[in-house]
């Protein structure tokens, strides 16, 4: 077996191409800084995965012929003597010994990716290609081999690498891994060299191109999420008061539960699916139960309400929140309040931070405003911590209202 750091001539991989080329997840996305290596570290990748499945079909896809053209040039002259077939400069064409092909294709003319089953896929710069051609075109062209991708990219905004770059950090979905790498990661490039990048950057740009991080567009409703992550989940403090918001799975959603303290830390997340409603009942009383029965917020729109009556028969301090357009605008403008105010913070949980990127806002056509998550997304976590947040604002619930009974 050839190993990544011999697959290219001289390639000694730094501290985050290594991290890169140790996952084993089906799916890869790497947001990369600038400078920071993802051509050489993909193109290891590509030609590894070629040496070790003869009769492989392997594509890299970049945006134009031009960024094809770079990567093809470093393969070719990268593929140890021993593994090399024939190289067709014309078609961009890699031929191993061992019968597995990698070709190097533009996505300018998407019709020409048809038609093919490929092993492994590279798509390069992905967050300047359109969303249409991995879902209409490259996904289902792994289906039949059961092909593996690897992403690679600057960010660009919430675009649809972002939301490729969330499933990797969503533990829930196992195919899927992500990774951020910030151009200082690379060695060779020097740490004055980014410092004067910093100075003489917008900031924005700095943290989009040299960071490697997502920066919100004009439709965010979060903005500056950063400033409120810190701290870490805690267990229930004697003399402290807590407030829980619980939004509830729908078709493929997830069930959330969130807890924030009186001082609008979060101490509590618990995110599932696939369960039934008794053990979610169940799992979530418990949760509420350890922080001292706390008053907890429900969404009881729909499927909510008869779970909202056998949560309060439970024993749980459960009130009820029914959404309509103009109830969930008032819920969602006191969460944004609350976080342009720092005065919630939240632990490092991927998925939440994830969720408050990406969820936004648009016009309607009657001239309200619709806050959600892009379609095809998850706002769950973003919805539980809303209806903690309005538990907060001084309503209290007398524990009278609410019998306790076992299970």
């Amino acid at each position: 077996m050839i190993k990544q750091k011999k697959i290219l001539r001289l390639y000694r991989p730094h501290r985050g191409q290594a991290a890169l080329h140790d996952s084993v997840a089906r799916f890869r996305v790497a947001a990369c800084g600038r400078r920071w290596g993802k051509t050489i570290a993909s193109t290891a990748e590509i030609i590894k995965s070629a040496w070790e499945k003869p009769h492989s079909v392997s594509f890299w896809v970049a945006p134009v012929y031009r960024q094809s053209m770079i990567a093809f040039d470093l393969a070719r002259k990268g593929v140890p003597k021993r593994a090399l077939g024939s190289i067709n400069r014309t078609e961009r064409k890699i031929t191993l010994i061992n019968g597995s092909t990698i070709e190097f294709k533009s996505a300018e003319i998407p019709h020409t990716l048809r038609g093919f089953g490929i092993d492994f896929l590279v798509v390069d710069e992905a967050a300047f290609l359109p969303r249409e051609l991995w879902e209409e075109v490259l996904r289902p062209a792994l289906s039949d081999r059961r092909g593996r991708a690897l992403f690679v990219g600057t960010p660009k905004g919430k675009n649809w690498f972002f939301s490729l770059f969330s499933k990797g950090r969503d533990r829930g979905e196992e195919n899927w891994d992500s990774f951020s790498f910030p151009t200082s990661d690379n060695p060779l490039i020097p740490a004055s060299e980014i410092e004067d990048a910093k100075n003489s950057l917008p900031e924005r740009v700095f943290r989009q191109e040299y960071l490697a991080q997502f920066v919100g567009d004009a439709s965010s409703v979060f903005s500056d999420i950063a400033r409120i992550v810190r701290g870490k989940l805690d267990g229930p403090l004697p003399h402290q008061t807590y407030s829980g918001g619980l939004d509830i799975a729908r078709y493929r959603d997830y069930t959330v539960l969130v807890i924030l303290d009186s001082r609008g830390s979060l101490v509590y997340f618990d995110r599932f699916t696939n369960v039934s409603f008794r053990i979610m009942k169940e799992r979530v009383v418990m949760a509420m139960r350890r922080y001292h029965n706390a008053p907890l917020w429900v969404d009881s729109t729909g499927v909510g309400d008869p779970i909202l009556e056998e949560l309060r028969r439970m024993g749980a301090a459960a009130r009820g929140f029914r959404f309509t357009a103009s109830s969930k605008a008032a819920l969602v403008e006191n969460l944004i309040l609350n976080i342009e105010e720092e005065k919630i913070t939240i632990p490092p949980i991927p998925e939440l931070i994830d969720e408050l990127f990406m969820f936004g806002a648009t016009t309607t056509p009657t001239g309200g405003v619709h806050y959600g998550a892009p379609v095809g997304y998850h706002d769950d976590c973003v919805i539980a911590l809303a209806l903690a947040a309005w538990g907060q604002r001084g309503v209290t619930v007398r524990q009278s209202d609410f019998p306790v009974a076992g299970f």
